[in-house]
């Protein structure tokens, strides 16, 4: 496929977009820097925001079974570990795996992703010309596969519904300027096909259900949103602009089924009577019946946040803290420690701690 050549980004542009997504990576981050900074200083002081209308009792109910959480969970392992949500048990990565990502070290972007049948992962290594680049191989480390070969850096894999293929972003042969860029390579053959998506930025991909399309956050610098783009390539859409108290919408991912939404967005929205800088939602696809489900756990990893059956999200906080919220009541649990998680089936989750 091809893309128009664009314009050269802004350095300085670039490299504000750049600290804005360290943030919404581990935070995802949204809205005015100097506004959301000053809230996340009280945020800080929140252990649990469920829906509007939960009354003081039941925060604070729910506030001591995360602290309860957190006191009594062991301590994870000092490399990125699988957790058993039944039983609370963590097992390292297999060496094969801890020794091809050890350097790639912390990344303000997703790190790993789970085949459908949570089988195989791709993930972000360092490749044979010293570049990040994406991998696959087995849960147990076997069959460590190089699939890409960027001339600069990939990041962010999402694996499609079917299992053949990856998106991820990139940033392609060198003419095509530093922009990042949506890519989608055929797990069998390596090959890689270039995904037009007309934006300043791009970041969080992930497939939708029917794996027609991908959604991910771009748009401009200062105002992202929820996008969608055609896997066959074309022009990209809006899937949740901002709206209703709003400033900003990121970080999108739908559930198994397409239903629901969940994202983080920054700004005064109706249900909250202080400024959300920023919370996370949960919403109909169409973007109705939108509700605050936590309020300071902003990162997450679109193509492993929900839960194979539909009923929980994993997101992550400024704290390192994995917390599992669930979607019907929003209770939320701090469940680990890590920068970032994904599921691999309905009860283990996959821990970055870099």
């Amino acid at each position: 496929m091809s893309m128009s050549q664009q314009d050269e980004p802004d350095p300085g542009a670039l490299e504000r977009q750049h600290g804005r997504q360290r943030r919404w990576s581990r935070g995802t981050k949204i809205g005015a820097c100097a506004v959301a900074a000053a809230i996340g200083l009280v945020a800080l002081a929140v252990i649990l925001m469920t829906r509007p209308g939960e009354t003081a009792a039941t925060r604070g109910a729910n506030a001591s079974i995360n602290t309860a959480i957190a006191a009594t969970a062991p301590r994870p392992p000092n490399v990125d570990y699988m957790i058993d949500l039944s039983t609370g048990t963590t097992t390292p990565l297999p060496d094969a795996l801890i020794v091809s990502v050890a350097e790639f070290g912390r990344s303000p972007e997703t790190k790993y992703a789970a085949s459908p049948d949570g089988s195989t992962l791709a993930y972000v290594g360092f490749g044979d010309d010293e570049n990040p680049q994406i991998f696959v191989a087995r849960i147990d480390g076997t069959g460590i596969r190089q699939l890409t070969h960027d001339v600069r850096e990939t990041m962010s894999p999402a694996w499609s519904p079917d299992g053949t293929s990856i998106a991820y972003i990139g940033y392609g042969p060198r003419w095509a300027g530093n922009r990042r860029q949506l890519f989608v390579v055929d797990v069998a053959t390596g090959h890689s096909s270039r995904i037009s998506g007309h934006t300043r930025e791009v970041w969080s991909p992930q497939f939708t259900p029917d794996g027609s399309s991908i959604l991910y956050s771009g748009g401009p610098t200062y105002s992202p949103r929820v996008m969608t783009v055609p896997v066959a390539g074309g022009r990209s859409t809006v899937f949740l602009r901002p709206s209703y108290g709003l400033e900003d919408t990121g970080n999108g991912s739908l559930s198994p089924d397409g239903s629901l939404v969940t994202f983080v967005g920054g700004g005064f929205p109706k249900e909250a009577d202080h400024h959300c800088g920023p919370c996370r939602f949960v919403a109909n696809a169409d973007g109705t019946d939108r509700r605050v489900v936590y309020g300071e756990c902003w990162g997450a990893s679109p193509a492993g946040a929900w839960s194979p059956d539909g009923t929980r999200i994993v997101c992550s906080d400024d704290r390192n803290g994995i917390v599992v919220v669930d979607v019907a009541t929003g209770i939320a649990s701090q469940v680990a420690e890590g920068q970032s998680a994904i599921w691999l089936d309905r009860q283990t989750l996959l821990v970055d701690i870099a």
